[in-house]
């Protein structure tokens, strides 16, 4: 086996000799020559032998803190202690659709810096991040690099690890990465990635894989392709047009399979698109092969780059929008090319396709710092989260006064990537260039993975002196729920009002909670005489009939007035408390068994401790007109760019599995802004009623899809602002209804 230093030798001396040659004759080079030249010796061999030593020292975990942002150690020991002496980079993050508390992340294992030698560490964690546990590696003393995981739709983990015949395998966890089989071969090559088709297409289930086209770096021949329709088996491998290598892929709603990459000889980033990989019978081709302009050149490890000197300076990432939203079927291509013309430094440029890659927009440059060539913009990732969102994270060295030191840096778009957020560092700086595992790079990429909320992003950093793969979470700069309240008639028995709120965090949180009915104006028969309880399961925490007075006949006018929101008639109710973390419930009823209209409202009165209101869900009669039922909620918070994503669910023909009688049928729902302009509305959960697509997956991602298909939800990203959702029965019909507000984190 050739050692990585005599091949760097060699290597150093092509580069010597060309460069003379082009001085000496006054001519220039391509870009896609030097590739040519390049671009021909595969990037993942052992030059060491396996070293013993691992395991031996430890100390504390670094967790490292930045502003709002935590990065968890995540290759930790079981004490939780930071092993000393190892190495630990290239890490790919994969979570779970169905429980978005696991996660799994394996990364390239050094167990000694003096050694290039490198194994398939993981490590996995029930809870959302906080703590993980590193078991070790996938099989001990067995050379392995590139690790790309996946989850499928059913939360079953698989890991694809290069081997250093360049052939990979394929490894599956069936109890959230606690424990791996071995599947068998799984093809492959150098640079391999994969995906998995987890909608609901004639290919749902289909794995897809393909890597880089590096002279040496395969087993086929330059056959980069290979699909598996059972996740044991894999087909032979099959050419791709124009070779694009060192890119990513993804699948659209509709099961087509997209890949992106770099074709070597003349440096061309390339779009492809399969529309048949998803026929189990058929032998993929390509139909659609588009040439994408990215605003640059690929910087890759040949080019002598000073950031990660025997590395890449990021891959080529496709992410696919399957929101069912108007966004639904974008393409997105992003990377961390060189400026045309620059020498020195990368920014990340992000293009996007409306019409199933047929053709793309001009490039956008998503950093947002002042040009400067000498600064490196790098390892940029993309993905798009269920409900069109997309996150953007990157390496940043624009801070540094040397120019090398990075910190993570994010960005995010919610509106198909028009336009980008101001870019916020969620990391500390690092020294890049230290903790080398006799290997002088930092690995090849870093990853995330994005839900309806933020995005999970796994990445290597040396904030204590080593490298080590961290986790960290990203999200739009959260709104809290302000106030929350539900309007609708009160009757008698089942036909009550009844609230549901959850407090989350760590900290007591002091609430208003309100029972209105006589100061209600222009909405029909207001209810007379509220009275309004709070419970806590079982436990009765208090009542209220008028709000002046308390259930033991004290005074609490001045508290209640106190917090700005009394209610205008003495008659009406109010509740004020603090509240631990948990859920509770409050009721509504008319006195001596009055009816009408009424409002429950919760507010929020402590904003700044660490709990928020994070939902309310209300129970009642929904009946037509004036009666229909209304939920009404406010969003705040310190940033005025802020974002929250809310599901609002309109909940009816399930209530009868609760022993619920007369529900609501088919429920339809709206959803409104202050102004009272119409955002959203639904009828059946699964159809988006704007574009007439599928919403499911998107739906689903949020772990709160209704249990019946005539059930209506909403999935929302809202700047701050009041907003009401109305409950109705469709074709005017009446029953026992449920509306529910969820602000997803």
């Amino acid at each position: 086996m050739i050692n990585n230093r005599a091949r760097r030798a060699r290597l150093s001396l092509k580069l010597l000799l060309i460069s003379c040659w082009i001085t000496a004759s006054g001519m220039g080079i391509a870009f896609g020559e030097i590739h040519s030249q390049l671009a021909s010796e595969p990037l993942e061999r052992p030059g060491d032998a396996p070293m013993f030593i691992w395991r031996t020292d430890v100390s504390a975990p670094m967790n490292s803190q930045h502003g709002l942002f935590t990065s968890y150690q995540v290759n930790v020991d079981s004490n939780g202690q930071n092993i000393t002496g190892d190495a630990a980079n290239e890490p790919s993050i994969a979570v779970d659709p169905t429980d978005h508390n696991k996660m799994v992340i394996g990364w390239r294992q050094f167990d000694s810096v003096s050694s290039n030698f490198r194994q398939a560490g993981w490590g996995f964690t029930s809870n959302g991040g906080l703590t993980w546990t590193f078991p070790g590696v996938l099989e001990s003393n067995v050379f392995r690099s590139d690790p790309v995981l996946f989850a499928n739709d059913i939360g079953r983990f698989f890991y694809l690890s290069l081997l250093q015949t360049f052939f990979d395998d394929m490894w599956r966890s069936l109890d959230g990465g606690q424990s791996w089989t071995n599947l068998g071969p799984a093809t492959g090559g150098d640079k391999q990635w994969f995906t998995i088709d987890n909608t609901n297409s004639t290919g749902h289930g289909f794995q897809y894989q393909s890597w880089s086209s590096v002279q040496g770096g395969s087993n086929y021949g330059g056959r980069q392709f290979s699909r598996s329709t059972d996740g044991v088996t894999w087909m032979n491998p099959i050419f791709l047009p124009n070779s694009p290598s060192w890119g990513t892929m993804d699948v659209d709603a509709n099961g087509n399979l997209f890949i992106g990459g770099v074709n070597f000889n003349n440096g061309q980033i390339w779009l492809l698109r399969s529309s048949n990989a998803r026929d189990p019978a058929a032998t993929p081709t390509f139909d659609r092969v588009t040439p994408v302009n990215l605003g640059g050149n690929i910087v890759d490890v040949f080019s002598s780059q000073p950031i990660n000197p025997v590395g890449l300076v990021g891959q080529i990432f496709v992410a696919v929008d399957r929101s069912g939203s108007t966004t639904n079927n974008n393409i997105y291509m992003l990377a961390s090319p060189r400026q045309p013309g620059a020498t020195n430094g990368s920014d990340i440029m992000f293009a996007r396709s409306t019409d199933g890659g047929l053709s793309f927009g001009s490039p956008h440059r998503i950093n947002d710092d002042p040009v400067n060539q000498n600064k490196w913009h790098w390892f940029g990732a993309l993905s798009v989260a269920p409900n069109g969102r997309l996150d953007a994270v990157w390496l940043d060295s624009r801070n540094a006064s040397n120019d090398m030191d990075s910190q993570l840096f994010y960005s995010y778009s919610v509106d198909g990537g028009n336009s980008w957020s101001a870019n916020v560092a969620v990391s500390e700086p690092f020294n890049p260039h230290v903790g080398y595992p006799n290997q002088n790079k930092i690995g090849d990429y870093l990853t995330i993975v994005s839900d309806v909320a933020g995005g999970n992003v796994a990445y290597s950093a040396t904030f204590n002196g080593e490298e080590d793969i961290y986790y960290v979470r990203v999200a739009p700069s959260p709104l809290q729920l302000l106030n929350i309240s539900t309007r609708m008639r009160v009757d008698a028995g089942e036909k009550v009002l009844i609230a549901g709120f959850i407090i989350t965090g760590t900290e007591p949180k002091k609430v208003i909670v309100r029972g209105i009915g006589p100061s209600l104006m222009g909405v029909g028969t207001p209810l007379p005489d509220p009275i309004l309880e709070l419970h806590q399961g079982n436990t009765t925490l208090a009542v209220n009939d008028n709000w002046k007075v308390r259930q033991d006949g004290s005074s609490q006018q001045a508290e209640v007035e106190a917090t700005g929101v009394a209610p205008r008639n003495d008659l009406e109710s109010a509740i004020v408390m603090t509240l631990n973390p948990g859920s509770y419930t409050a009721i509504l009823s008319g006195k001596n068994g009055d009816t009408g209209i009424g409002v429950v409202e919760v507010f929020d009165l402590a904003r700044t401790a660490n709990s928020q209101l994070s939902n309310i869900s209300t129970r009642g009669f929904v009946d037509v007109n004036n009666n229909v039922m209304i939920g009404g909620f406010i969003m705040g918070g310190s940033d005025p760019n802020g974002q929250a994503t809310v599901l609002v669910r309109a909940i009816g023909p399930s209530l009868t599995g609760s022993g619920v009688q007369g529900v609501l049928a088919d429920p339809v729902l709206e959803l409104h802004n202050g102004s009272g302009t119409t955002i959203a509305t639904n009828d059946n959960w699964k159809n988006n009623d704007q574009t007439q697509q599928s919403q499911e997956s998107a739906i689903r991602a949020t772990t709160l899809a209704p249990s019946n298909d005539l059930e209506s939800a909403i999935l929302a990203t809202l700047p701050q602002g009041a907003y009401t959702a109305v409950v109705r029965g469709k074709n005017n019909t009446t029953g026992v209804g449920l509306v529910e507000v969820y602000n997803l984190k």
